[in-house]
């Protein structure tokens, strides 16, 4: 048997590992804290999108942009094993294309518009820029770059602002300081592209952490500034669903907690809504109403009372479970009834989360006894 010496070794599996380029959407495959500067910033959750920015394959870090609220965009990273390269994409490829004319970057224009014309959705769109966009790259004569013009015009008034914009940006590229005027506001056509762009990532990150109202704000806000904005109109009615369900929810647990013992089944009902968005603001008001008994069922203290439902155990460990769970656990979600688990599946969770987290195994332990603890104390609760 032949043994790769380590350095060869870790060549191999950098070579077989998946490269990802700039511009390829990715989806991560489990929780995974979001690292800046080296140092934990914001957990992302399994399922959460992101474009690459670029991937150090040497320093093992795939980088993904992150907004704030403000707008501000600051590179992040994940490791290359905790994301998976989203399937080609008609509309990726298209405004992928179009930027890359727009760069210069002929070869890979091409390319990327011939992908997209084998989109269904997109054939006619690719099929009518490729032969416009070659024209122009090859021939850079006055009627070329007149009819990139009026493409972008055209592009504009079906509410592609985005393509609109690249395709006016590469025929100044072409023309230089002789090329034929812009028929476009160019200064709006910025700020609606700008818009939207954040608005898609926004609404990303929103949908990932389960603010659902934040993502119908911010898909309402990207669709103003262009309205056939693909990802956004895919976003919007899941969300639309959602948020429907999520209201009914609300109004279920409003009903509930209006009954004689109906507190339990508002709390229920209310921890639902909550699951599916958090955000929500009649569900945030009616958490705030029941607060006390929301607690009670989400993380009740370790008290004198707690002990003896819970048939005894050591006080000062399940104190520093209780302590874990409330504190390192509401560090990227609100807490949820324990009572809406069994153990077993607590424990999956728990370890789950746990390297996202950084809960070491003494921690997840005590965490986990304090949930069973809980749970036995939840269940000996009365009705009201």
């Amino acid at each position: 048997m032949c043994l790769l010496p380590a350095s060869a070794l870790l060549l191999a599996l950098a070579a077989s590992a998946a490269a990802f380029v700039p511009g390829d959407l990715v989806r991560v495959t489990r929780g995974e804290m979001l690292q800046f500067q080296g140092k934990d910033f914001v957990g992302s959750a399994k399922g959460q999108e992101f474009p690459v920015l670029q991937h150090d394959a040497a320093r093992g870090l795939v980088f993904v942009p992150f907004v704030k609220p403000d707008g501000a965009i600051f590179a992040v990273t994940l490791p290359p094993d905790a994301v998976e390269a989203l399937p080609p994409d008609g509309w990726r490829d298209l405004l992928a294309g179009c930027e890359a004319f727009r760069d210069g970057r002929a070869d890979a224009a091409r390319q990327l518009i011939a992908r997209a014309a084998q989109d269904e959705k997109w054939k006619a769109l690719a099929t009518a820029l490729a032969p416009r966009l070659l024209a122009a790259t090859t021939t850079r004569s006055t009627v070329a770059l007149q009819n990139l013009r009026e493409t972008a015009v055209q592009l504009e008034k079906l509410g592609h602002q985005s393509l609109a914009l690249a395709v006016d940006e590469g025929a100044d590229r072409l023309g230089g300081p002789t090329a034929p005027p812009s028929k476009v506001d160019r200064d709006d056509l910025k700020k609606r592209v700008a818009t939207s762009t954040r608005a898609v990532a926004r609404t990303r990150q929103a949908i990932a952490l389960r603010c659902l109202t934040n993502a119908d704000e911010e898909i309402r806000a990207g669709l103003a500034a262009e309205p056939a904005r693909p990802e956004l109109k895919a976003f919007e009615p899941k969300v639309q669903k959602d948020l429907e369900e999520a209201t009914r929810k609300a109004a279920d647990a409003q009903r509930m907690s209006r009954l004689t013992r109906g507190t339990p089944h508002a709390l229920t009902a209310l921890d639902m809504g909550l699951k599916i968005s958090v955000d929500h603001p009649k569900l945030i008001a009616l958490k705030k109403e029941l607060a006390s008994a929301f607690e009670e069922r989400t993380s009740p203290p370790v008290t004198p009372a707690f002990l003896t439902a819970a048939g005894g155990g050591d006080a000062a460990m399940l104190a520093q479970g209780h302590a874990l769970y409330t504190n390192r656990c509401t560090e990227c979600h609100d807490l949820e009834l324990v009572d809406s688990r069994t153990v077993s599946s607590w424990q999956r969770t728990i370890a789950s989360m746990a390297r996202r987290a950084g809960v070491n195994a003494e921690q997840q332990a005590r965490m986990l006894d304090y949930i069973t603890a809980a749970i036995k104390v939840v269940e000996k609760m009365p009705a009201e």
